[in-house]
């Protein structure tokens, strides 16, 4: 795998049997080494008629997340523990839900506009709304829902100068991105691999814009190697087509490391900040 631009897949034309439930109302999702009393997250799935505004893949859970989850779990005193993170393309909210229930020290779940509502429904469903205390301030939960349109320069500013990191460049320790890649245009692969570098670097606030078409190795930032990048790839009929996305974030990252799950279809790769 190190030694390629597109992950390669093997016989791309055999059939795929897993799918994931969309008539649930809710999915829960339990684990041992989860915090709190009954050791599990639960996440409600949008089963209304989708709208012209809506994006239809963020309204579930997909078969990566509950696989990327329990790898997690097993090993969120590495990867979570105390640790400020973020994800993109949360949807449901499920898997960084999981990593603040594993000891994060902050979560930011971001998405389109349109799909923060079943984002703060599910963060409210975890961790109830926001207490008022005696004094008039308000305990909100670890986990915060934001705006994010991939390669939107200002949403990646503004995530930047809101993260509570104390590092210098208020970069993210922890990137989650779980079955991100559905029928992407090349634009949309090119705007995904140069978000991700930037919200791990601080490349907005520091360094001046590193997106765009054009971004290459010449545009990277610096960035700490504690900074870790998880991205679940579910296989999908698409694969080739997803292949700009792949050689883009390899141009930005480097080769990624390759961890096996308990789901055949699932390639978990990790990406760390050079």
């Amino acid at each position: 795998f190190a030694h390629v631009r597109c992950p390669r897949f093997g016989d791309l034309t055999r059939p795929r049997t897993r799918r994931m439930d969309r008539t649930l109302p809710c999915v829960t999702f339990a684990h041992p080494a989860l915090l709190g009393d009954n050791k599990q997250v639960v996440v409600r799935q949008n089963l209304a008629a989708q709208s012209a505004t809506e994006e239809g893949t963020a309204r579930w859970v997909w078969p990566g997340a509950l696989a990327t989850a329990n790898w997690l779990c097993e090993r969120g005193v590495e990867w979570i523990l105390g640790k400020h993170v973020v994800e993109l393309g949360a949807g449901t909210g499920l898997l960084g839900l999981v990593a603040s229930r594993l000891g994060a020290k902050s979560v930011t779940l971001t998405d389109l506009p349109s799909e923060l509502p079943l984002l703060q429904l599910n963060v409210e469903k975890n961790y109830g709304p926001p207490k008022k205390q005696n004094d008039g301030t308000t305990v909100a939960s670890p986990c915060s829902v934001k705006p994010l349109r991939w390669g939107d320069v200002s949403a990646i500013e503004t995530l930047l100068v809101e993260n509570t990191n104390s590092n210098e460049q208020n970069a993210f320790d922890v990137m989650l991105c779980c079955d991100l890649l559905y029928h992407n245009d090349d634009d949309a692969q090119r705007a995904l691999a140069a978000t991700m570098r930037a919200l791990v670097t601080g490349c907005e606030k520091n360094q001046g814009v590193c997106l765009g078409d054009t971004a290459t190795t010449q545009t990277r930032c610096p960035g700490s190697k504690q900074t870790r990048v998880l991205f679940a790839y579910q296989f999908r009929e698409n694969v080739l087509g997803d292949c700009v996305f792949f050689e883009t974030i390899t141009e930005l990252f480097g080769d990624a490391i390759r961890h096996e799950t308990s789901d055949e279809d699932l390639w978990l790769m990790e990406y760390r900040v050079e």
